[in-house]
């Protein structure tokens, strides 16, 4: 049985994640192909975090929660683009690696560059004090949830290992 103190952040995470989704759908133009909420948007920005170390086809469509197949017509889309590349396991022909390129680093970061910008437009409306407060809790809250992504790793490798 759940404490009530869990339900309660539980409650009120999740009308912060909607409130924040809402936000970003009323002040976020998407001007390029790649929506913010999009799995091209997605796939290029975690790409980015595996740049010095290879990743297969196979642990990054787990990485994203998607099929095999729903990343294969996604990454040929971005290949087409030149935004992502394959390679192939010298060894195992089969075991496919899939990396972001210069140009798709470049079309990210023009990206997170208009949601930025569109972001600092809508704290216009709030007040410094308020502003702070986002500051410190969108960070303390990242770290947060960076570490429950860490444990979560560590949980699937014991279980995995058992």
């Amino acid at each position: 049985m759940h404490d009530m103190i869990d339900i309660e952040t539980a409650r009120t995470f999740l009308n912060f994640m909607v409130d924040y989704y809402a936000l970003l759908r009323r002040h976020i133009v998407e001007a390029n192909q790649f929506r913010f909420n999009s799995h091209g948007f997605s796939t290029l920005y975690t790409l980015r975090n595996y740049r010095n170390k290879p990743i297969t086809m196979t642990e990054f469509a787990g990485e994203l929660g998607i099929t095999k197949q729903q990343l294969t017509k996604l990454v040929n889309d971005l290949e087409a683009q030149n935004y992502v590349k394959r390679s192939h396991n010298a060894e195992n022909r089969r075991q496919v690696y899939i990396s972001i390129t210069e140009e798709g680093v470049e079309h990210l970061e023009h990206m997170l560059g208009e949601i930025l910008h569109e972001i600092i437009k809508s704290l216009e409306d709030f007040s410094q004090e308020d502003k702070v407060k986002i500051q410190e809790y969108a960070g303390s809250l990242s770290e947060m949830l960076r570490r429950d992504e860490e444990n979560c790793r560590q949980r699937e490798m014991r279980n995995a290992d058992e």
